[in-house]
């Protein structure tokens, strides 16, 4: 039988360590999200010409501020946490959650084991910059009760800021991104409860099926 390797704790250093081979869009991709996240935040209230109340209901705004909540989520999580740690979250996944879930890690490596930064650069642009875009470019054309589509992504914010960040800092610590996840989680919860319980009920379902598949 195989010695397991070891998975020590990871330092300030374990980021920049693992940027040292990837390339400049997976290293640099979380601070795009930074520059981005502003932006986000203001363009949905710009385009839908409302006023501050209407337009904090109206589905559209609350769907695209998905992207600006989790484009700002990014920015802690794989940019620099509360500690001024860089791209600290694929280390602290590795050493944590990763290693307990797959436990082929203690025989393959821990530190890229199961995540690397190609993993987390597909994870989280494809899935948030791509994904939930194009999810509501879909939700303007089609329009109807395809404008609540949103706050399906809303229940996958919400799953991630639950599970992956703030029960986690309960029980074990602080890990990157949990911090903004107070406020991700908060507001998602404020979105949903804009909607109907069997729907808001199958965003969550969908969030935790959506965990379930990545």
């Amino acid at each position: 039988m195989a010695e397991a390797l070891p998975n020590p704790k990871p330092t300030a250093l374990s980021g920049p360590e693992l940027l040292k081979d990837a390339s400049w869009f997976d290293a640099n991709w979380p601070l795009i999200s930074t520059l981005l996240c502003p932006v986000a935040f203001v363009l949905p209230f710009v385009l839908c010409q409302l006023p501050g109340r209407a337009a904090i209901r109206n589905p559209y705004v609350l769907g695209w501020l998905t992207i600006a909540f989790y484009l700002c989520h990014q920015t802690e999580e794989h940019g620099y946490d509360l500690r001024g740690w860089r791209y600290a979250f694929v280390p602290d996944f590795n050493h944590g959650t990763g290693a307990w879930l797959f436990k082929e890690c203690e025989k393959i490596g821990h530190r890229t084991c199961p995540a690397d930064p190609r993993m987390a650069t597909y994870i989280n642009v494809v899935t948030v910059w791509g994904g939930f875009t194009f999810c509501m470019l879909c939700a303007h054309h089609l329009g109807g009760r395809y404008a609540y589509a949103g706050f399906c992504n809303w229940g996958m914010s919400v799953i991630n800021a639950l599970t992956g960040h703030l029960i986690p800092w309960m029980l074990v610590g602080y890990n990157p991104g949990a911090f903004q996840s107070i406020f991700m989680c908060l507001f998602g919860i404020y979105a949903l409860s804009r909607v109907g319980k069997f729907f808001a009920w199958t965003c969550i379902v969908h969030g935790l099926a959506f965990h379930g598949a990545t």
